[in-house]
């Protein structure tokens, strides 16, 4: 049992970053993305028994804290604090200066959920299609066409000089 706690544990530690990201793209606010987070958590552990191949847990756990995000608000019925700035940007190998990666981080934080989502999933987290799919358990054309509209929507907002609603 001590085992399959830790191997749980350094799954959670790995996944961390990306587990906020998920929950970063639908709530955006610092206190309730650390609620949903560690809720996922707990409903991971206590559902650990129904993860049958342990190479899809991140799937699994993205697709857990989606969910539960996706309740809290349900849950909640008042408006998500949309003015939260998060640290999360995304690595690349390119040179990009932080300013840059700051100024598409708040356009992208001007999406609407499910385009903000997708976004993150894909560029952020470098999930697949096929994983966006079964994390926001949409099709794989549905998250296609977020994609794209995602995009649209975020060059007409950088082409903006005022990021302010």
């Amino acid at each position: 049992m001590a085992d399959a706690r830790e191997e749980f544990s350094a799954y959670i530690r790995k996944y961390e970053k990306s587990m906020y990201a998920a929950a970063y793209g639908i709530l955006k606010n610092d206190r309730d993305i650390a609620d949903v987070v560690q809720d996922a958590i707990l409903k991971a552990y206590t559902h650990l028994d129904t993860l049958e191949n342990p190479d899809k847990f991140r799937p699994w756990i993205m697709k857990i804290v989606h969910n539960t995000a996706i309740a809290y608000i349900r849950k909640r019925h008042d408006e998500i604090d949309i003015d939260t700035q998060a640290e999360i940007l995304p690595d690349s190998d390119a040179p990009v200066d932080s300013e840059t990666k700051i100024t598409v981080w708040n356009a992208v934080g001007m999406l609407k959920e499910a385009h903000r989502t997708v976004i993150i999933l894909f560029y952020y987290e470098g999930c697949s299609v096929r994983e966006i799919a079964a994390i926001t358990s949409s099709a794989e054309t549905t998250v296609r066409v977020r994609l794209l509209r995602a995009r649209k929507e975020l060059a007409s907002i950088l082409k903006k000089e005022d990021f302010e609603r």
